[in-house]
């Protein structure tokens, strides 16, 4: 049975209004349940519960520190994906791996220390129970970790490069040193928890680390981000410095570890900060490389991610961080960061290239295979490569020890990939929709055709209750153009939708238009505003150069934007409300040749 597809060719498909909304729901869930479990992210994560037993330190035996919770995290990253009250296990397997090092009160319990960034990153997981369960103990175990990296007293401050005041890796035996793998532990951590509690100084610590880091370690020819770097001159010494403090080799999982700290980092950083173009530059740029140097023959990546198997000896295709790449492209693409006509299809090729590296395992349940064991900065690519460094399976019964970054890459990368269960019949690239005085005009390009039947307008008055309006048969064109010449209403909101051959359905975004104006004016849609963003229409406003202004009910200026109107017709703008943006009565102005319009806004 599929979910939330109807077919708009099923004589059957709605005999009743009266069919029973619980029993809708239950039917649902229930064919829900049974796609999921069929997914990797479903298997993958079931198969960890069953064999680590009773926390997933079962399997490491690392304690608090991230090789646990990297696991933990994907499977946090999976049920988020399915209905809560069908994988209360997921939770409870998360909860009691905290609870075996947070007492109720919020201290830790004796024997945890918090001595690297390594130890930082199961705050991730804290962050995850308290929005689950909002039990206290976990925000306060949180902010304490925050405390560890952010203050003047933060306990980590002695463990800071002498100029740069980069965080050391380790307190231990890495004097001095920052490593790609310590941004993902520690600054996803540190700007959720920003977010979550309005904290600037936390978001504005992960941003700098991370941005210092892409700064100091990118490489300009290959668009790829090299392992680690010391302060030169600073205490410590190590082999791998080539002059300016760099390590000189691209490898797979550190790239992978900083690509996805970035897309998470990013989730939390807010619009207005003034750094965020910066971090969207250096994804732009990672994904750029990622792409360029993916195998073509398997869609996978190689561990040194710059040379081959034919120019390095040794070099084989590594499956966490190609997973890792996979991840962070698709988040990117779904969160409009990068293009998805670009990217969209090197994230499925690498998917599939992971899912050919998927085994049985002893148990009937599935294994990962061929990634890099855990290991530090090497002085040499070569030295990547070496005897002892060649790929391992997780599980596996040849060595002791159970390595867990194949877990978590794959998982990471499921979460991602398989979801929505059910395929889209069409992947939107654009759509736009312009008034021209006398009609609309509505443009859309859509990705493949190939199981596309036919595409629907629709139109509403109100934005939610939408008509069919008119009917455009899919030709492989890809692109498209459709004109409303019959416009009733001065403001009406326009989508598209997709009908495949089996009737399912996929809808691109909506868009107001206004129409039949009789003035210079600006329109807000929705007002209030409830997600965040906020839409304009404005009307018969001469072409030129305008400034817009949201300022709050006492007349403090909250947010500023330029905005180009190209002519004198109707045009849609948009704007991403800050973060900081609170709830209650605002005031939107438009300023410039001559002109000002004043309205008033309510945001939710």
């Amino acid at each position: 049975m599929k979910i939330c597809r109807v077919s708009s060719k099923s004589p059957n498909h709605m005999k009743s209004l009266t069919i029973s909304f619980v029993f809708l729901l239950v039917t649902l869930s229930s064919s829900f349940g049974q796609a999921a479990s069929g997914t990797w992210s479903v298997k993958f994560s079931d198969a960890i519960l069953s064999r680590y037993t009773p926390t997933i330190n079962a399997m490491t035996g690392k304690g608090w520190e991230y090789s646990n919770t990297i696991i933990l995290h994907g499977i946090e990253k999976v049920y988020n994906q399915l209905p809560a009250a069908s994988y209360t296990a997921y939770l409870n397997y998360i909860k009691a791996y905290a609870d075996a090092y947070v007492n109720t009160d919020g201290t830790f319990k004796a024997g945890v220390t918090l001595v690297s960034l390594d130890k930082i990153h199961p705050g991730i997981s804290l962050l995850f129970l308290y929005e689950k369960t909002g039990l206290s103990q976990y925000q306060i175990a949180a902010t304490a970790l925050r405390n560890v990296l952010v203050g003047s007293t933060a306990s980590y401050n002695p463990y800071r490069t002498p100029t740069k005041k980069i965080f050391w890796h380790k307190q231990s035996g890495y004097d001095n040193i920052m490593m790609l793998d310590g941004m993902y532990m520690a600054h996803p951590f540190l700007a959720k928890y920003g977010r979550m509690f309005n904290d600037a100084a936390a978001i504005d610590t992960a941003v700098n680390q991370t941005l210092f880091a892409y700064n100091q370690l990118f490489v300009s020819g290959t668009k790829l981000i090299k392992h680690a770097w010391k302060e030169p001159g600073s205490s410590g010494t190590v082999s791998w410095d080539d002059g300016a403090g760099n390590s000189t080799s691209v490898w797979s999982r550190a790239m992978g570890w900083y690509t996805m700290a970035l897309v998470d980092i990013l989730k939390y950083v807010p619009a207005a900060h003034p750094k965020r173009p910066q971090l969207l530059a250096a994804l732009a740029n990672l994904a750029a490389g990622i792409k360029t140097y993916q195998d073509a023959t398997s869609g996978l990546w190689y561990q040194v991610v710059d040379k081959t198997s034919a120019t390095l000896s040794g070099n084989y295709l590594e499956t966490s961080g190609s997973s890792m790449f996979v991840y962070s492209l698709k988040v990117a693409c779904d969160s409009g960061w990068i293009s998805s006509a670009t990217y969209l299809p090197v994230a499925i090729a690498g998917w599939n290239g992971v899912k050919n590296k998927i085994s049985n395992y002893t148990d009937g349940k599935p294994a990962i295979n061929d990634f890099a064991p855990a290991m530090s900065v090497q002085n040499t690519e070569a030295l990547y490569v070496q005897a002892s460094l060649q790929p391992v399976d997780c599980p596996t019964t040849l060595i002791p020890t159970q390595h867990p970054h194949g877990y978590a890459g794959v998982l990471m990368a499921a979460s991602v990939m398989e979801f929505p269960l059910t395929p889209l019949p069409v992947h939107f690239l654009s759509f736009t929709a312009k008034d021209l005085t006398d009609k609309v005009r509505l443009v859309w390009e859509s990705g493949t055709e190939e199981q596309l039947d036919h595409y629907e307008i629709q139109r509403s008055i109100n934005g939610y209750d939408f008509k069919t309006i008119g009917s455009v048969p899919a030709t492989a064109e890809s692109k498209y153009s459709w004109d409303d010449n019959n416009r009733e209403y001065r403001l009406a909101y326009y989508r598209i939708k997709a009908i495949s051959l089996d009737g399912s359905a996929n809808y691109t975004s909506i868009l107001p238009v206004s129409g039949k104006h009789t003035g210079q004016s600006l329109l807000i849609s929705p007002n209030p505003v409830v997600d965040g963003n906020l839409i304009m229409v404005i009307n018969a406003i001469p072409a030129g150069k305008y400034n817009l202004k949201l300022l709050s009910n006492t007349g403090e200026v909250v947010q500023t934007k330029t905005l180009t109107i190209q002519d004198q017709g109707s045009t849609v703008f948009s704007l991403s409300l800050s973060a900081a943006t609170g709830k209650g009565v605002y005031y939107l102005q438009l300023d410039g040749n001559g002109i000002f319009i004043n309205k008033t806004v309510l945001i939710k």
